[in-house]
């Protein structure tokens, strides 16, 4: 919809410990301690250290399980701005989560702090 901000900075992340994924029909939200949110309804991907996909957006319903459990405990290492298609949240484990601008029409996904609307 509007795209990701060659500006962003998502530094605060940086040391974060996702504490909570909420999985719903059509948004998934991630919970960052101590502070920080992102809530996606767009398209996303959950990445293995060796960059294979473990686990991406699908339509409901759903056709297999989840796999974002294996993200939770894990302190955020790096982030990565890519504008303006996506961002990327590295986890000690190495996993990364991508995050992607998906619609032109619709919001994909929103960041707090901040009020970001993607």
């Amino acid at each position: 919809m509007y795209g990701v901000p060659s500006e962003l900075d998502l530094n605060f992340l940086h040391g974060s410990e996702l504490i909570q994924v909420r999985l719903g029909v059509h948004q998934v939200q991630f919970i960052f301690h101590p502070v920080g949110a992102i809530n996606v309804d767009g398209k996303w991907e959950h990445l293995g250290a060796d960059g294979s996909v473990l686990d991406q957006s699908e339509p409901a319903p759903r056709t297999r399980p989840f796999q974002l459990h294996r993200l939770l405990g894990q302190r955020v290492t790096q982030t990565q701005v890519t504008p303006p298609t996506s961002i990327a949240v590295r986890f000690e484990s190495g996993d990364t989560l991508r995050i992607f601008d998906s619609s032109k029409e619709y919001e994909s996904f929103t960041i707090q702090p901040g009020d970001i609307v993607v």
